[in-house]
């Protein structure tokens, strides 16, 4: 109820300041409830009992406040997730010089990647239930830094060959927090040495209306917060991604490779991750889907990536997602996925899940 009050009160706070200046702050949002049944596989690690039940459950209940006063902009998005957890997951002021200049500044979307930055929090804008695993969100157990805090530069230039979309960027590097074993964005300080920087430039060519292509990184040094540290890597995450949207059929891909030195042995480590969408759109509302995802971990004898480790990512795991997606209309959809899921371990197991996702 406390944090509940907390958010009333924001909000609140925000509305009259918008009302008071003249403007008013629009709120909209998302949300969503899903059901989620899992079979016991071969070889699932005992203890594992995510979804055995079958489990009815509230997504995220996303709120989120944009206002533009002349070339100044503000967004701010609030989440209460699973487990009734308050997060600030953005918090951005900007100012336009120009469609090919946009300076930002706050908590927002790391610029890596095509997933990141073309879907959100609200599960309404994407087209399968659930993020490929190894992009969610860092407290849902992801191992990408998807969120930053510091300041970036974006735009759009026209070219001869087609338009060009960039963003660089710098600010607060990752810290890993050992209990929890997950990523967090070092909201307010930051442990490491250097910045964490990172730019992603992409090309929609005019010679094949609908394709994309675009290359990113994110280079920076992690750090856990323990006293003394047990986790001290460098890390570069280079992503490549193409996309193709033209009639009914949709097609994204993504490839990352994940670059990790361990600052006490220097070793180095190289993870892969990738994923393969496929949609086809018919009669306007019907969306069946494939999505193919694979995550590879290296280890070498006796050593293991200690940046992998504090997130309890140890094996190669793979899943296959088929679906199906109906547009009720352009703001609510239900989706039904079959899901086979495969580690390194042996272990095999299926899952069927459902959701009902809302825009308001």
């Amino acid at each position: 109820m406390k944090r509940i009050l907390q958010v009333l009160t924001l909000l609140t706070a925000i509305f009259i300041a918008g009302i008071s200046g003249g403007y008013a702050f629009e709120l909209n949002g998302f949300t969503d409830v899903s059901f989620t049944k899992s079979t016991e596989g071969n070889n699932r690690p005992v203890g594992d009992d995510e979804y055995r039940n079958g489990d009815f459950a509230f997504g995220t209940l996303d709120l989120y406040l944009a206002q533009t006063v002349d070339d100044i902009d503000v967004l701010v998005e609030l989440i209460v997730e699973k487990g009734n957890v308050l997060d600030l997951e953005r918090l951005t002021i900007g100012y336009t010089f120009s469609d090919a200049a946009k300076l930002r500044v706050g908590r927002f979307h790391t610029p890596i990647g095509f997933w990141n930055n073309a879907y959100h929090h609200g599960v309404q804008l994407q087209p399968t239930i659930e993020r490929p695993d190894f992009l969610k969100f860092e407290d849902d157990g992801g191992i990408i830094p998807t969120h930053v805090v510091g300041a970036s530069l974006s735009g759009r230039v026209n070219t001869g060959v087609g338009a060009v979309d960039y963003s660089v960027m710098i600010g607060n590097g990752p810290m890993i927090e050992t209990v929890e074993g997950v990523l967090s964005p070092n909201n307010i300080s930051d442990n490491n040495v250097g910045k964490a920087v990172a730019f992603n430039a992409a090309i929609s060519p005019s010679a094949l209306e609908g394709l994309k292509l675009g290359v990113s990184g994110h280079i920076a040094e992690i750090k856990s917060n323990d006293i003394p540290m047990t986790v001290a890597v460098d890390q570069a995450i280079y992503a490549f991604a193409a996309t193709y949207a033209n009639g009914p059929l949709g097609l994204a891909a993504e490839y990352y490779t994940i670059n990790d030195k361990d600052e006490a042995t220097e070793d180095d480590f190289s993870n892969n991750a990738y994923y393969g969408l496929i949609t086809y759109t018919f009669m306007e509302k019907w969306v069946p889907y494939v999505m193919y995802e694979n995550l590879s971990v290296e280890d070498s004898v006796g050593d293991v990536d200690p940046y992998m480790a504090a997130l309890e990512i140890g094996k190669d795991t793979e899943e296959l997602t088929v679906g199906l997606r109906y547009n009720i209309n352009y703001r609510s959809s239900v989706k039904g996925e079959y899901r086979n899921i495969i580690d390194e371990g042996g272990a095999d197991w299926n899952e069927v899940a459902f959701q009902w996702a809302l825009a308001f």
